[in-house]
């Protein structure tokens, strides 16, 4: 059930889907230009594990603006932490981010770390020589976001090469996200990674936080691009607790392309590391 609410900063556009398990709860975060219709396809495949939390961004799909453009990732991050707690969820939850709402997944951890059990990133940028991904893909020199994405062309760079859209329940849900963000805010949301990931690397960021961190990449992302992936990976690849997985034959929206099989990688890590958790806690107890 969608549902706006009230933050410090604007107003969140939220989905929440109570699954049978109303103690494992996954939040999903967008990337740029995205919304929460992007989750459309991979929420079946969760639903019956985990309570699901689907969010938009300040600026992006059916919230609102930043009151006094203020975005940046922390005010983003905190933005999606005031809208899960006033939702009355308290419980450890899975955070699932793609693309730069990796970055916005990292820093809610970052900022309330103890009520985030897990992370998982997909296709996410490491360093700020890549968080500006469409200056490095294909699309760099195509207006994409911000009431410019009319050719089917353009979003089409978002998969991979080989994928049939017209399989998805909406081919064109990547242009109506896109075209729901101002031209104006593009300029604000594509500046946020940058100065974050300037600020600190995403290395250094996990390893502080010291959340196990599910990392998962297309093979055929053509907005991080291979050499953003290769960055990411050869970066993050030595962080405690962080495992990276490829997803082959999927482009940046892996969870579109291949939802299901995304969605057994996530279930497995958090059923892997919870298992960990709990058999080093006996061992303690002995």
């Amino acid at each position: 059930m969608e549902k706006i609410l009230s933050t410090s900063e604007g107003s969140v556009n939220t989905n929440l889907i109570r699954g049978i398990n109303t103690k494992s709860i996954i939040v999903l975060v967008p990337g740029l230009g995205g919304s929460l219709e992007y989750f459309n396809s991979i929420i079946p495949y969760l639903k019956d594990k985990y309570t699901v939390v689907a969010l938009d961004l300040l600026g992006q799909g059916k919230s609102t603006k930043a009151k006094n453009d203020h975005y940046t990732i922390d005010a983003e991050a905190w933005n999606m932490l005031e809208a899960i707690a006033r939702l009355k969820i308290t419980d450890k939850l899975v955070i699932f981010g793609y693309g730069f709402g990796g970055l916005v997944a990292v820093n809610m951890a970052e900022l309330r770390g103890f009520t985030i059990s897990k992370l998982v990133l997909l296709n996410t940028p490491a360093n700020d020589k890549y968080a500006d991904m469409d200056a490095h893909s294909s699309v760099a020199s195509i207006p994409l976001l911000g009431k410019l994405a009319k050719s089917p062309v353009k979003s089409a760079l978002y998969f991979d090469k080989d994928f049939d859209r017209s399989s998805l329940e909406n081919p064109k849900v990547v242009d109506e996200a896109a075209n729901l963000v101002d031209h104006k805010t593009v300029k604000f949301l594509q500046k946020m990674p940058m100065d974050y990931l300037e600020e600190k690397a995403l290395n250094k960021r996990l390893r502080a936080v010291k959340i196990p961190t599910l990392a998962m990449f297309g093979d055929g992302d053509q907005i991080l691009t291979e050499n953003g992936i290769k960055d990411a990976k050869a970066s993050i690849g030595r962080v405690p607790d962080l495992q990276i997985e490829d997803i082959k034959g999927a482009g940046h929206l892996a969870m579109m392309e291949k939802p299901q099989e995304i969605a057994q990688k996530i279930i497995t890590f958090d059923e892997t590391i919870t298992k960990k958790k709990e058999e080093e806690s006996e061992n303690d107890a002995d």
